[in-house]
């Protein structure tokens, strides 16, 4: 075996070293990415837990500002969920805003019982919605 020989191997088995370190590093940055996924879809969720509860405590005379403060993780959803959680989610705070925004007003019985009606189908959509986001959550744990 002459110098070109052993060159070959050693060539090679640095090649076969660079190939394991960059599939260890394709899968470490692959898990990087799935934890920064989970922990922005981990946020907006506790983000709509917190209007949902604030629904639930106030439901028709939702506080503008409460509400408001769902605005922008109702927004990113965009990028870190699914389509139809997104419009769900997007759904879901315009229901909510439109009702604190009609309490920012005197409101008769007839806008009360719209606001109620609104209300009740805000609390049905969380239900589902709610379910749907730990799901998502929930499978981003078990990778």
């Amino acid at each position: 075996m002459d110098i070109s020989d052993a060159a070959s191997i050693i060539s090679l088995v640095v090649a076969g070293l660079a190939s394991l370190y960059s599939r260890w590093a394709w899968s470490e940055a692959k898990r990087a990415n799935a934890l920064s996924l989970h922990k922005h879809q981990k946020d907006i969720y506790d983000s709509f837990l917190e209007l949902k509860m604030h629904m639930a405590q106030y439901s028709d005379t939702a506080d503008i500002s409460s509400v408001s403060k769902f605005y922008y993780p109702s927004r990113n959803a965009k990028f870190y969920y699914e389509r139809s959680i997104f419009e769900d989610l997007e759904k879901y705070y315009n229901l909510c805003f439109h009702i604190a925004d009609k309490n920012r007003t005197s409101v008769d019985a007839t806008v009360r019982k719209d606001l109620m009606r609104k209300a009740a189908e805000a609390k049905e959509l969380a239900k589902t919605l709610e379910s749907r986001i730990i799901d998502v959550i929930s499978v981003m744990n078990d990778s």
